[in-house]
């Protein structure tokens, strides 16, 4: 394929990504009015009501073993004191995308790979004391929303992508340049641009994969580079756990991580057996996040949430 034809095809890619469905009105919104200085349970509550689907979706969400809120909630206004605004935006923007990229035919692996990066960045950022550590969760879950946006608007050519990289074993990026694909970070930083995702969330979308370039890590805030190495070491620890599923031996081992991200884990202490802990905890902690995957209607998707 020439570098012309790459091109032409790239912002094919794009167009299509544009004319995928907008997030709900109602996720947006809530965006704004939590960001603003005068937020108020009310407010979330009204704006919530309008979108019964979502409320829906986000009442199973939160009177699930993940919260574990006492006695369980019956609206979703009562819920916030118990998660949170921030954590109540997040859960709401994850259900919307995992509805607006909802791939006819499923897309078991890509979900189980986005939830096990969610859940290892969760387990790293407690342990690490970040701050936020549900806004690590969401930016783990939807880190890869660009491989599944390709999955939804170009099947052919990403399955031919994905075969190139079992089957040759190069790097997802060539794979999908190959097939004339743009690449998923940029689609998933397209995508996040456009849904008004907030910094947190975008950035490690973006940069998963740049993170251990120094120009990227240099001009990053702190807060913005901590969440972005913390996903991209839990994107490590979710492919070395991933073997689980396929009855391998769970056993990880940091020297086949890129230096860059090797030098994170050990860096923060994270070698050895230390290391083998956390990916343990992660295939734990899953169980009880593989709830996220059941908001979806797609038969395959609720098959993946009680499989694996």
């Amino acid at each position: 394929m020439t570098i012309p034809q790459q091109r032409e095809d790239t912002g094919q890619i794009l167009k299509a990504i544009d004319g995928l469905p907008t997030l709900p009105i109602v996720a947006l919104k809530i965006g704004e009015v939590i960001h603003s200085k005068n937020v108020s349970v009310n407010q979330i509550a009204e704006l919530l009501k309008s979108d019964p689907s979502i409320s829906a979706k986000l009442l199973r969400l939160v009177n699930s073993p993940y919260f574990g809120i006492p006695g369980g909630v019956s609206d979703v206004g009562r819920a916030i004191p118990f998660v949170g605004f921030n954590t109540l935006y997040q859960l709401v923007l994850g259900i919307s995308v995992l509805e607006a990229l909802n791939v006819p035919g499923g897309a078991r692996s890509l979900w189980m790979h986005a939830l096990t990066v969610a859940t290892a960045a969760r387990e790293l950022a407690t342990e690490l004391r970040c701050p936020d550590d549900g806004a690590c969760f969401t930016a783990g879950l939807l880190h890869d929303m660009g491989k599944i946006a390709l999955a939804k608007i170009s099947p052919d050519r990403f399955a031919e992508a994905c075969a190139m990289v079992s089957e040759q074993g190069i790097a997802q990026e060539e794979a999908e340049r190959l097939s004339g694909l743009a690449p998923h970070d940029r689609v998933g930083a397209h995508l996040a641009k456009q849904w008004r995702f907030p910094a947190n969330l975008a950035t490690p979308i973006e940069q998963h994969h740049g993170i251990h370039k120094v120009g990227v890590r240099e001009r990053l805030a702190p807060n913005l580079r901590n969440i972005t190495e913390i996903v991209s070491a839990a994107d490590f620890v979710a492919h070395a756990a991933a073997e689980r599923f396929n009855d391998q031996p769970n056993v990880i081992n940091a020297e086949g991580a890129e230096p860059e991200v090797n030098e994170m884990l050990e860096r923060n202490g994270y070698s050895g057996a230390k290391l083998q802990a956390l990916c343990d905890r992660t295939l734990q902690q899953l169980e009880k996040s593989k709830m996220f995957l059941s908001i979806i209607d797609g038969p395959q998707l609720q098959t993946a949430a009680k499989a694996g």
